[in-house]
């Protein structure tokens, strides 16, 4: 079993992430990556900071990736001081963040030789998941060997087995596609009926209660720190899940017309809520 975790990638959900594990018995190694806070914070709950990713790995049974792109984890795997370079035979990684399938399949390739177990496990919830440790993790790869990193998942979150290597990201993205409509419908809607005369407050209250509830409406304050000006990062990753939907959509010859519209809005300011 799993004693060793290594998490790289300490940003608004992955932190919340790291603490649960950290807080929840695991040995926890960590690495700077853009901002020294989260590792400060993290250390001071009982990690261990390595100078870099092979710093980690050689520390770690599994390792947890939650950064926020294919070129960050690809830079952080196969990169100088990588990953690669300090994982034991043996030991996994958790490719947590939002990758194209294809990036996940590289990677369990490259690891083959020295037997690195490999699962794509990205999340959904978001930051209020994240810090309860109630996430949906919705998990790919070889099912009987999930068995070993499942206590390590279970610190931040429930498990979906979706089935071979890939997999859970296909079923994080359909969830992404959904959520990015929903909001950017929300914002739409709520504006609508405030220029026609209606209060915020009272509109989301019973929206919630409506047939037009969602997860957006649910955590519509969360919502709007979204699209504050500027907006964190965070939001941008919108517009990468939404070119994963389109370009894995051209190669099965799905069409996706609606997540098309929802790429392009989200690369451009977020939404502002009117007042009256």
């Amino acid at each position: 079993m799993v004693q060793r975790a290594g998490f790289i990638g300490l940003g608004d959900i992955g932190l919340p992430m790291a603490k649960n594990v950290v807080t929840k018995g695991f040995e926890t190694t960590v690495c700077g990556h853009v901002r020294r806070e989260p590792i400060e914070e993290m250390v001071g709950l009982g990690a261990k900071e390595a100078p870099n990713p092979k710093g980690v790995a050689e520390n770690s049974d599994a390792v947890i990736i939650m950064v926020q792109n294919d070129k960050q984890a690809e830079e952080v795997i196969f990169g100088a001081s990588g990953l690669l370079e300090g994982l034991k035979d043996g030991s996994g990684i958790l490719l947590m963040g939002t990758f194209a399938p294809a990036l996940c399949r590289k990677i369990a390739e490259a690891g083959a030789p020295k037997n690195i177990d490999v699962f794509d496990a990205p999340v959904v919830g978001a930051r209020m998941g994240a810090e309860a440790g109630t996430l949906g993790i919705s998990v790919g790869g070889d099912q009987e060997k999930l068995e070993k990193y499942r206590p390590l998942l279970e610190t931040m979150g429930t498990i979906t087995y979706c089935g071979h290597l890939g997999m859970g990201q296909i079923v994080k993205i359909a969830n992404n596609m959904c959520a990015i409509g929903n909001s950017l419908l929300l914002a739409e809607a709520v504006n609508w009926g405030i220029a026609n005369g209606a209060n915020e407050e009272m509109l989301i209250e019973h929206i919630k209660i409506g047939s037009g509830n969602s997860f957006s409406a649910q955590n519509w304050n969360w919502l709007k720190w979204m699209w504050t000006d500027p907006p964190p990062p965070t939001y941008y990753v919108g517009a990468k899940d939404m070119s994963h939907a389109l370009t894995i959509g051209l190669e099965v010859r799905q069409p996706c017309p609606i997540s098309a519209l929802l790429c392009e809005l989200q690369k451009g300011p977020p939404p502002k809520i009117l007042e009256k």
